[in-house]
């Protein structure tokens, strides 16, 4: 049986697309708000958020697209202590729907988000990789004593090979703070569209001449003017003021620095620059940065997460000694022309 339909079975991968089919709650509601959903009094800030909730941030979303797409397009070659190419074919094939670059760019999410990922591997007649599949986070884990179970049971060894990341927590537990806040404040400035003033007072400006049927009255005209969307109309009884309250300027303010402010923070939690978060085309000094911006991306951002996959791939479990597999970085070095980079002459008349 080979490695691929073994983890058709294991994973219980749909046939049709090659993606597993998940056993997660699905719907409105997720992991991690399930709970806050059965238990509203339990205090759930010290866990981590789940992915697709993390994902709902365009900061996050942007960030893992950018280390997901450009690492994926990467291959993995390998060398001997000579530096001679070594053929590995199972470095950059698979079978089925599930890419090579899918492969890759599930491994780097999973090392992202919870500072580990797995491949289930097949070996051949020596005892070393001749073929690898990533195993979908949310289908295994580590008991106490650091073995591996997936779907809950123990496994081989030496049918699956973790892999750590460098750091020393996931982003969805380092960042759980910085994410339910940007959500907080996304879900407060979205009240705010639908209801511009939080609150509204009525205020008794004069001797009490409303009855408590006029007053009833206005308010639910109130409310529904509010709300509609269309606005409306309200009599407000001789004697009552309206005055809203909490939708201050400065409030409002507070909310957009927050925003700007938490977007920094997610993007040193993902190991990125802010600006490459922003999702705008730049100035007129982007040219002249290009090559600074894309070798700082390169060597402080996006090694982090590629350069664990070819340094456990290097190991003596999974290659024979002496054999180095190293990530190609050719394709990401290419060079930015020369026309963006440097002023234009203009020649003396």
């Amino acid at each position: 049986m080979g490695i691929f339909d073994r983890q058709k079975r294991i994973a219980e991968y749909n046939p049709a697309t090659g993606f597993p089919q998940s056993t997660q709650v699905s719907g409105l509601f997720t992991p991690s708000t399930l709970a806050a959903a059965i238990f509203p009094d339990v205090d759930s800030s010290a866990f981590p958020v789940d992915a697709s909730t993390a994902l709902t941030v365009p900061a996050v979303q942007r960030g893992l697209q950018i280390f997901s797409s450009v690492g994926s397009r990467l291959p993995l070659l390998a060398t001997d202590a000579n530096g001679n190419p070594v053929d590995l074919p199972w470095l950059t094939t698979t079978e089925g729907a599930i890419t090579p670059q899918k492969r890759t760019a599930g491994i780097i999410s999973d090392l992202i988000f919870y500072n580990e990922a797995l491949i289930e591997v097949e070996r051949d007649s020596f005892g070393f990789v001749s073929g690898y599949v990533h195993v979908p986070h949310y289908l295994w884990s580590l008991d106490g004593q650091g073995n591996i179970l997936v779907q809950g049971k123990k496994v081989p060894s030496d049918q699956y090979v973790y892999i750590p990341s460098l750091m020393l927590a996931g982003f969805l537990e380092t960042a759980r703070d910085s994410i339910r806040q940007y959500r907080n404040i996304t879900a407060t400035i979205n009240n705010r569209t639908a209801v511009p003033e939080p609150v509204v007072l009525t205020k008794e400006t004069h001797p009490m001449e409303s009855t408590p049927e006029e007053i009833d009255a206005m308010r639910e005209a109130l409310q529904e003017s509010l709300t509609t969307g269309r606005g409306g109309q309200v009599h407000v009884p001789y004697g009552l003021d309206i005055v809203g309250f909490g939708a201050s300027d400065s409030s409002n303010a507070l909310m957009i620095e927050g925003r700007e402010a938490l977007r920094k923070d997610l993007a040193n939690h993902l190991g990125i620059t802010v600006g490459l978060l922003d999702g705008t085309n730049g100035d007129s000094n982007t040219y002249n940065n290009a090559v600074d911006e894309r070798n700082e991306l390169l060597e402080l951002s996006l090694k982090t997460w590629t350069e664990p996959i070819a340094d456990r791939l290097s190991q003596d479990d999974c290659t024979p000694p002496g054999v180095k597999v190293s990530v190609d970085y050719s394709y990401f070095k290419t060079s930015v022309s020369t026309a963006n980079t440097e002023s234009p002459v203009i020649p003396n008349d």
